[in-house]
């Protein structure tokens, strides 16, 4: 039978104990790590889009009365966040509940009964303005025709 060191086995048990010991603290700094980055990916979720209206951090929807209870409604291509379909259809969806409450803001807004609803003018689909800013019509409902239109915004 071979000797029995206590050191040894003292010995052994120590290095276990402290890589054990190390190996949770590295996975605690790991955790700390993930909770605490800021990495780019992280943080864009977080960005507020613009919203329509006066102010810093607002835009203002182009709004101008093209018949009797029709609005030609526009958003600029800066007021949605990633400029994917869905991002388009919050931002117009806000836009329009904005105009609901801002008649003052339609040019041309004596054509309007501004009755329980309104019409939104489907032309144009888009248009770049002098400035370089795309700005989309939000009588576009389906991401087809929103493609498009981003298309002739481009052209």
């Amino acid at each position: 039978m071979g000797k029995f060191h206590i050191s040894e086995v003292m010995d052994n048990y120590i290095n276990n104990t402290l890589k054990e010991e190390a190996e949770k603290q590295r996975q605690l700094d790991a955790f700390v790590r993930r909770m605490t980055s800021r990495s780019p990916d992280v943080t864009d979720q977080y960005k507020v889009a613009p919203q329509p209206g006066h102010g810093s951090g607002t835009y203002q929807p182009r709004a101008r009365a093209t018949g009797k209870d029709v609005v030609s409604l526009f958003i600029p291509e800066t007021s949605f966040k990633s400029g994917d379909w869905q991002d388009f259809q919050q931002t117009r969806d806000k836009a329009i509940s904005w105009l609901r409450g801002h008649k003052y803001a339609v040019e041309d807004g004596q054509k309007l009964c501004w009755g329980p609803a309104f019409e939104l003018d489907p032309e144009p689909l888009s248009y770049r303005d002098t400035d370089g800013v795309s700005w989309y019509n939000a009588s576009i409902e389906d991401e087809a025709t929103y493609q498009l239109a981003r298309i002739h915004a481009r052209a």
